[in-house]
């Protein structure tokens, strides 16, 4: 599995990443451990790469020990989330080897209960470790609190990481019957390398960028509840401020991928990216282009003409079509 490619395929919503996703899928050379389905484990909040941000680069005690404690509790709610259920996306073995995975990194921990985790404490809690604590005498140590928990180093920590992203894809797919495997969604748009470290070597984060024409069109038609495509002047105003939050260094560094061109070039801008991956761009598929084709610029058809203006004016930077 040292030789195991990882293709991690990025957007910023309604970018396109899942066509592109999709057509490395159809390939008969790459697999998906999740069906096809957005692996957020990475990167939704307190997730892997938060757990990573507050151990190493915004380290106090008594963060390390409560990201532990807010990452045991995003892996139970991953577990137990309906999206999860019904797509299958998690086999019930996560839970042992997360379990096992935060052992692993944790050199140091011991019991305890900081000022601001009492606090945190409701009125229930509180009582019941007053009458533990004053009433059956017990020592604060053998009371369930807090498990204040210090890391492992940090290439200690990335060495593991990995361990355990290809033990929770091997509990999916076999590995040993592929060499490339592709995710979608696994890390963050906005910091597509440094966010996707956690995967090891072999690791080819692919950032896909959309028209904010095409990308409106499709919050609006779908009445998207996380995205502003109920009005165009907020829609301007966050796809400004999301573009402008790119970390350029990291940007430089990555495949990047603008949706428009790659399905209006096919032939030519598959061959590309067959190049930057290090994959036979003949390789047999079974994506639908046409399909694809047919939907890629609905938005000039179902747009008015104000609208398109309005984003061809006000953004003018990073129109692509």
């Amino acid at each position: 599995m040292d030789n195991l490619k990882k293709i991690i395929v990025l957007g910023s919503g309604n970018s396109g990443g899942g066509g592109i996703h999709d057509y490395l899928l159809s390939r008969d050379d790459i697999i998906s451990p999740f069906n096809g389905n957005e692996f957020r484990l990475v990167n939704d909040p307190d997730g892997l790469n938060d757990l990573y941000i507050s151990l190493y680069e915004k380290f106090s005690i008594n963060e390390s020990a409560l990201s532990i404690l807010r990452f045991k509790k995003f892996i139970e709610r991953l577990m137990s989330s309906r999206f999860n259920k019904k797509n299958n996306i998690y086999s019930k073995d996560l839970a042992k080897i997360s379990a096992d995975f935060i052992i692993k990194i944790i050199e140091i921990s011991y019991n305890g209960s900081p000022q601001f985790y009492f606090d945190k404490m409701n009125n229930i809690q509180k009582s019941i470790f007053y009458f533990k604590r004053f009433i059956l005498r017990q020592q604060s140590r053998s009371i369930d609190l807090l498990n204040m928990a210090l890391p492992v180093n940090r290439n200690e920590f990335l060495k593991n990481c990995e361990i355990y992203l290809q033990n929770i894809f091997s509990t999916n797919v076999n590995l040993t019957s592929t060499n490339c495997i592709v995710i979608n969604q696994g890390g963050n748009f906005w910091y597509p390398v440094s966010s996707t470290k956690y995967y090891g070597k072999n690791t080819y984060p692919v950032l896909v960028t959309r028209d904010p024409k095409g990308i409106f069109w499709s919050m609006k038609r779908r009445n998207s509840l996380s995205y502003p495509g109920h009005d165009i002047k907020v829609f301007v105003k966050w796809y400004r401020s999301i573009m402008e939050k790119i970390n350029l260094n990291e940007f430089e560094k990555i495949i990047h991928i603008k949706y428009e061109n790659f399905f209006s070039n096919y032939k030519l801008e598959k061959v590309k990216l067959c190049k930057e991956l290090g994959i036979l761009p003949e390789t047999n598929d079974k994506f639908k282009l046409e399909s694809t084709r047919k939907n890629l610029f609905k938005f000039k058809d179902h747009l008015q003409h104000n609208e398109i203006e309005f984003i061809d004016k006000e953004l003018k930077e990073f129109i692509q079509c």
